[in-house]
């Protein structure tokens, strides 16, 4: 049997008659992205077509059609179409967003000239690395990712410095090291052994000499957050996953400020990371890929000549508010997927959609209830993805948990791990009758007239 996803679709409208139309404006078409409740896309073409058929509107256009789990790998946890999708039903599958009215333009605009996108994501190899003409290749290794970097860095007959002032051994052992590498050499081999989904450092494109680049890249080791005002803090951008991020959540002119002796960043890639929608991967990368598959598969990262002429040279690098908000926004998109990915060994019967799905409502369920550390939207996951999205609401005993103001959230998670074995067995016993929609007959009170 099929299970219902949340879906998305891209919608052009035209109402049939002024009465029809759900925007202010006077524009007799418009465009919104609709959530359907459906089977798959061609339950969404015709849940859609009726729905508009219904409201007085024709459909001209319908594109963009994913799930919701889809657009949510690709852009992050959009709160406002998780809301969308969340006011579908069985009952009413098909939901509107806010209708952006088409208004008919006074004169042709001339068409914009072509330009490059500011950043560039392009799949390589090592062995691409190393062709003929290529600049020399620079690693930095993550000292707390890969705790034997120093000591295989001491045993190496390679260039490479701490990117920390410091002198303390213990210090250093955490620290990120810069290296420069060789085609043939030890180093190279073994970093290209390591998992990919170790996160043991990024690889970087570069003709500066070892002492431009240690100056350069130590200048990004601590930075001003909205985090605190009182200092700067670490910022690990020699993990790959951060890295990533960096494309997607850095102002143009930082990122270059960055890139300003690097020609290209390159990342091993791992399923742990959230892939910016522009990178055309082949083949995909999926939320329950092994990490091994992934093994040898790089992205190399380049800037436009556009977006280095913008370097912002001389203006103050901090991360800012809507930054910051970015960067939180990227990694709890990798937090989900990545507690989605461990709920394969508990349920390896579940698709990884519905397990996406369980996860993206016990966030919200979360949200709502105090409950929001890893563990405790774990614990949220299992319960929505054993019992429902909506088991507060049907299992009164976890309903009095979660309302609780005096528990603390690690505490309801508690209860609810010793509720949960009851709520499957009150949740199977009343399954037959919700099905049915006889769940409230059968177990109203008797009226004093039905007594024998």
């Amino acid at each position: 049997m099929v299970t219902a996803d949340y879906w998305l679709a891209r919608c052009h409208v035209m109402a049939h008659f002024p009465s029809t139309r759900r925007w202010e404006e006077d524009a007799d078409e418009a465009v919104t992205v609709a959530a359907v409740l459906a089977e798959d896309e061609a339950q969404v073409r015709a849940l859609l077509q009726q729905q508009c058929h219904d409201d007085g509107l024709g459909l001209i256009r319908l594109d963009a059609i994913e799930t919701l789990l889809q657009r949510c790998r690709r852009e992050g946890l959009v709160q406002r179409l998780v809301e969308l999708a969340h006011t579908t039903s069985p009952k009413h599958p098909v939901a509107y967003g806010e209708m952006l009215p088409l208004l008919s333009e006074k004169a042709p605009e001339p068409e914009p000239a072509v330009t490059l996108p500011p950043v560039n994501y392009q799949e390589t190899t090592w062995q691409a690395l190393f062709a003929p003409h290529q600049p020399p290749l620079w690693a930095v290794i993550d000292g707390v990712n890969c705790r034997e970097a120093m000591a295989r860095l001491g045993q190496a007959e390679a260039q490479s410095t701490c990117l920390y002032a410091s002198t303390d051994t213990a210090t250093q052992a955490n620290a990120p090291w810069l290296v420069r590498l060789e085609a043939d050499s030890d180093l190279r081999e073994w970093l290209e052994s390591l998992p990919q989904d170790q996160h043991w450092g990024i690889l970087l494109q570069s003709n500066a000499t070892i002492k431009q680049m240690r100056s350069h890249l130590r200048k990004f080791t601590m930075l001003w957050t909205p985090a605190n005002d009182q200092a700067p803090v670490y910022f690990r951008f020699y993990d790959p996953r951060v890295a990533l991020d960096m494309g997607q959540a850095l102002e143009p002119w930082k990122l270059a400020a960055f890139m300003a002796p690097i020609e290209a960043l390159i990342l091993p890639v791992s399923p742990l990371m959230a892939l910016p929608p522009e990178l055309e991967f082949a083949p995909a990368m999926a939320l329950d890929t092994d990490a091994s598959e992934m093994q040898g598969r790089l992205v190399r990262i380049s800037l436009s000549d556009d977006a280095r002429a913008v370097n912002g040279q001389g203006r103050q690098f901090a991360i800012g508010q809507s930054e910051y908000q970015h960067f939180g926004e990227l990694a709890q998109s990798r937090a989900s997927q990545a507690l989605a990915r461990s709920l394969k060994e508990r349920y390896p019967q579940v698709s990884e959609g519905e397990r996406m799905r369980a996860v993206i409502d016990a966030k919200q369920l979360g949200q709502r209830y105090g409950v929001q550390s890893k563990k405790q939207i774990k614990t949220l996951s299992i319960c929505v993805l054993e019992v429902g999205a909506d088991f507060p609401q049907r299992h009164p005993d976890a309903q009095r948990i979660l309302d609780n103001a005096k528990l603390a959230g690690w505490r309801k998670c508690q209860l609810l791990e010793e509720w949960l074995p009851r709520g499957r067995i009150r949740h199977a016993l009343l399954a037959p009758y919700q099905q049915a929609g006889e769940h409230e007959d059968n177990y109203r009170p008797i009226a004093d007239e039905e007594r024998p």
